[in-house]
């Protein structure tokens, strides 16, 4: 039996959305309690959420914190809002918690493994994982919007959602 192409059509949106939603289910995250999740239990619904990809050791992260927690609280509870996830890994648990205490940002973070980001964001992307930052954002449905590596303008936050105030698939440009 053959597909006409609009049910093929379809079928691969359909498929898409389910491995951008279960990559996300799939990755493990750790809270700085100690805490498990999943990111996609740490995403809202409602709304959409930019997930900033750091390390307590990346000079560009230091320099992108304070725009980031700028626009996190602009927008939380509104339209959007930041979720920081540190890819130093559960070991470094205790160097995550004593860097955050010193409140270089105001936005949440989790902790999760960096061969687990680098597997998941190739899993949702296609593309590799090549370090951070690394911006993660998903609409309010709670899937992949887009994604982008490297510094961010605070221009190109808001550019984005703005011109998406509804779903959309596309790369947030600097």
């Amino acid at each position: 039996m053959s597909l006409s192409r609009p049910a093929r059509v379809l079928l691969f949106a359909l498929l898409c959305v389910c491995l951008q939603t279960s990559w996300a289910a799939g990755l493990a995250v750790q809270h700085l309690d100690g805490r498990e999740s999943t990111l996609s239990a740490e995403i809202k619904s409602g709304h959409f959420t930019y997930v900033m990809v750091w390390t307590t050791y990346c000079g560009v992260c230091k320099k992108e914190y304070p725009k980031l927690s700028a626009f996190h609280d602009r927008h939380t509870g509104r339209d959007a809002e930041v979720l920081g996830i540190a890819v130093d890994g559960a070991a470094a648990r205790e160097k995550v918690q004593t860097f955050v205490a010193g409140k270089p940002f105001s936005f949440p973070t989790v902790l999760t493994e960096p061969e687990a980001m680098a597997e998941a964001f190739k899993a949702a992307t296609g593309e590799e994982f090549t370090g951070t930052p690394t911006y993660l954002v998903f609409n309010p449905a709670r899937e992949l919007a887009g994604f982008h590596s490297g510094d961010l303008t605070a221009e190109a936050l808001q550019r984005f959602l703005t011109r998406h105030g509804s779903p959309a698939k596309t790369d947030p440009k600097p």
